[in-house]
C-alpha cells in the first residue's frame, strides 16, 4: 500500500532503566487510528486521496539480561494512506509492518545511542512488534 508520510516521526516517550534484577520482557505493540488532517489555516483536509492516521509503537522491552537494562516508550508518526478510506483495522500485516518499520528502527536507534553513552557499550535491538 502507498503512503505519504505527513510528520516525521516523533518519539513521544522514551525512558531507559538499569534494573537490579531484570524481568523478561518484550513487548513491541502497533497501534493505528484514524485523524484529521488540518491545513495551516486550520481548514480540515478531506482526505479524498486517501485517509490519515497516526501510527504508534508502544514498547516495554528487557533486550539483554547480562546488562539488565529495559526500555520503554512510545513513537508515532502520521501517515496518509492513498486510496484507502478505511478505519484502519482490516490491514493486513504486512501494511502495519511496513507502516511500523521505521518507527522500531528509531527504537532500535535510541537504544544504541543511549547504551553506547550509559553503559560504554551500545546494545544492538534486533525485534519484531505484535500485530
Amino acid at each position: 500500500m502507498d503512503f505519504n508520510k505527513q510528520t516525521p516521526i516523533i518519539v513521544r516517550a522514551f525512558h531507559y532503566d538499569l534494573l537490579d534484577e531484570p524481568e523478561e520482557k518484550n513487548e513491541v505493540n502497533v497501534a493505528i487510528r484514524q485523524v484529521v488532517a488540518t491545513a495551516d489555516d486550520g481548514t480540515e483536509d478531506a482526505g479524498e486521496a486517501g485517509g490519515y492516521y497516526e501510527v504508534a509503537v508502544v514498547y516495554d522491552v528487557t533486550p539483554d539480561e547480562e546488562n539488565s537494562i529495559e526500555i520503554s516508550g512510545v513513537n508515532t508518526q502520521v501517515v496518509q494512506l492513498l486510496g484507502y478510506h478505511g478505519d484502519g483495522q482490516d490491514l493486513d500485516q504486512e501494511t502495519y509492518r511496513l507502516l511500523s518499520r521505521p518507527l522500531v528502527e528509531y527504537i532500535e536507534t535510541l537504544t544504541y545511542e543511549v547504551t553506547q553513552v550509559a553503559l560504554e557499550e551500545p546494545i544492538n535491538l534486533d525485534f519484531q512488534p505484535n500485530f
